[in-house]
């Protein structure tokens, strides 16, 4: 299914999405080679850092070895022993310079050593630099039941100045009384450089942008290369996130300290070769695409720019004008399309001759037809309603006997002037004048029905100069005079109205009648709609007069479809029938 779909593709799209498959090949191959080449550079970097901290490791525990024998030499010294178990004054301040002469030796020993306090059970301090308060309460972190104990960072104020240094501690007890509780004669503390643990300077050589961390066992920083890091505070929670993957992070425990070393290297040292791989692949990738496009270039100006032309064409005769049938179609290419262009407009010139019989025949038959509909019209206007003509000389001959000729004189005017404008004159009036004949019409009706009929106008002057096809309203109004104001016993009103809506004029017949029912008033619009020609109207014209059928078909004949008239009626409530009609003027 899929491939029927690529089938029907236009060539191009077929072209491109054919390149543009080679392309993605080219580039998933790409991909795969940089991801395995990345993989390999994280693993053996991984295996770099590792040994990086390993060596930081065993620096740390090469030293922490040699602090804890400098511990155990001096807490087991015999002086210390003497000056730690000695209770009375003068013995122990004659072993203090003693004791004071011993420890500046032995902070000369090992490299980093800045203070040692001897503090007895007691709680006095003995020491050479720092703060004797801070040692005291330093020495009390010390728990008892370990041998050697890293405390970890502390700020210590030595020389005046306050020092990031490393606390490392232990229990002293007496080499020569063994009895529990009673053996232990204090503690020793060792002030350490923080960097001493791992040598000075540098504790290794990373790449620009490498960070390192170490933390002691209350996960306090003693030594970071990092400058947004702070000692003696946690690693910064977005110090080690990665959310854009853009590090390499290990970490590993230091075990004497209870800590840990971080090792966070950029991504992007590790993989500047490869970036620069990549980017020559693409550069490859780029020619390979110029030189992929020049024969495609080829091949559609060989193929789809005469397939364009003819295609071109066949949009322009798809619209329907005659005067692109006249066109032919040149184009250069392959054979096969030479040939399909000739073909194509071989057919052109049949469906032109084609298409000139066929518009003259339409002529002939609009001609015809034009003929048949003003036959029609004419059939139409020339209907006059016998009821109507009985009603009127009934009415004359009454005037005649009980009134007088003054009133039978204007009767007979009316009736002439309406005789007079229903036969003659063009089918086209204003609608002023159309009113003038309604007029007459209704005064015949009113000397008939006396005070039962009243007459209201409501017209527009924008409309008195519109055209109307003549006698369009006399059939209506004689309609709601028949059928819904003489049945009543009561005053029957009939309004007539008319307003401009937009390019529309609309003309409304109302009266207060009986009204027509549902069932009556479907059957209505049923046979109006359904008439087609003046034969049809036979049926309706005994029941309606000229009827609404009528003029709806002179409307619909002389202006289209998309006018004509509207009915709307209720029982007791009266009926409404409006004319929609274009807005036409003289001229």
């Amino acid at each position: 299914m899929k491939l029927t779909y690529l089938k029907k593709l236009p060539i191009m799209l077929q072209l491109s999405i054919l390149g543009l498959f080679i392309v993605s090949v080219m580039l998933l191959i790409m991909a795969a080679n940089y991801f395995s080449a990345i993989n390999v550079v994280k693993r053996n970097n991984s295996e770099y850092v590792k040994g990086i901290i390993s060596q930081l490791n065993q620096s740390i525990s090469s030293n922490s070895n040699d602090y804890k024998r400098s511990i155990e030499t001096i807490a087991y010294n015999e002086t210390v022993q003497k000056f730690l178990s000695a209770s009375d004054p003068a013995q122990k301040f004659e072993l203090f310079n003693q004791w004071k002469g011993y420890l500046s030796d032995m902070m000369g020993m090992k490299e980093g050593i800045l203070d040692i306090a001897l503090i007895d059970k007691n709680g006095a301090v003995y020491n050479l630099r720092a703060n004797t308060d801070q040692l005291a309460a330093i020495s009390r972190e010390i728990p008892r039941n370990n041998l050697y104990y890293f405390l970890g960072f502390k700020m210590i104020d030595l020389s005046y100045m306050t020092t990031p240094v490393l606390a490392v501690g232990a229990t002293i007890y007496s080499t020569t009384d063994f009895e529990a509780g009673k053996n232990e004669l204090g503690t020793i503390l060792l002030v350490i450089n923080n960097r001493s643990l791992f040598g000075d300077g540098n504790p290794v050589q990373l790449p620009e942008g490498a960070f390192v961390y170490m933390t002691d066992r209350h996960e306090r920083l003693f030594y970071t290369n990092d400058d947004l890091s702070k000692l003696g505070e946690p690693i910064p929670e977005d110090a080690l996130l990665d959310e854009k993957h853009e590090y390499m992070i290990q970490r590993v425990a230091i075990p004497d300290l209870d800590g840990e070393i971080i090792i966070k290297m950029p991504n992007k040292v590790l993989l500047q070769g490869l970036n620069k791989i990549r980017q020559e692949q693409l550069i490859m990738v780029a020619v390979a695409l110029v030189l992929m496009i020049i024969p495609l270039l080829y091949v559609s100006n060989n193929i789809l720019q005469p397939l364009k032309k003819l295609m071109r064409l066949m949009g322009e005769v798809t619209l329907g004008e005659k005067k692109n049938l006249s066109k032919r179609v040149e184009v250069d290419g392959y054979a096969e399309m030479i040939i399909m262009a000739s073909r194509f407009n071989e057919m052109l010139a049949e469906i032109e001759d084609l298409t000139d019989h066929l518009l003259e025949s339409k002529r002939v038959l609009y001609e015809t037809e034009l003929i048949k509909r003003r036959a029609e019209l004419s059939f139409l206007q020339s209907q006059i309603n016998p009821h109507f003509l009985y009603n009127t000389l009934e009415s004359i001959k009454g005037l005649a006997a009980d009134e007088g000729s003054s009133q039978i004189f204007e009767l007979t005017t009316a009736l002439s002037l309406f005789f007079r404008y229903s036969i003659k004159g063009p089918d086209m009036v204003s609608l002023d004048k159309e009113l003038i004949i309604v007029k007459n019409y209704i005064f015949i009706h009113q000397i008939r029905f006396g005070k039962r009929l009243q007459v209201e106008y409501d017209i527009r002057s924008d409309c008195l100069d519109c055209l109307v096809p003549k006698m369009i309203l006399q059939p209506i109004v004689e309609n709601a005079i028949k059928h819904g104001i003489e049945p009543l016993e009561r005053t029957g009103v009939l309004r007539i109205k008319g307003y401009r809506d937009g390019e529309n004029l609309l003309l409304f017949v109302e009266d207060n009648g009986a009204g027509i029912s549902p069932v009556k008033l479907a059957e209505i619009n049923a046979s109006i709609e359904r008439r087609q020609s003046a034969a049809d109207s036979l049926d309706a014209y005994s029941e309606y007069g000229i009827g609404l059928a009528n003029v709806h078909d002179r409307i619909r004949i002389s202006f289209g479809e998309a006018y004509g008239i509207g009915i709307t009626s209720e029982l007791e409530g009266g009926t409404s029938v409006s004319i929609t009609i274009p807005v036409r003027r003289e001229g």
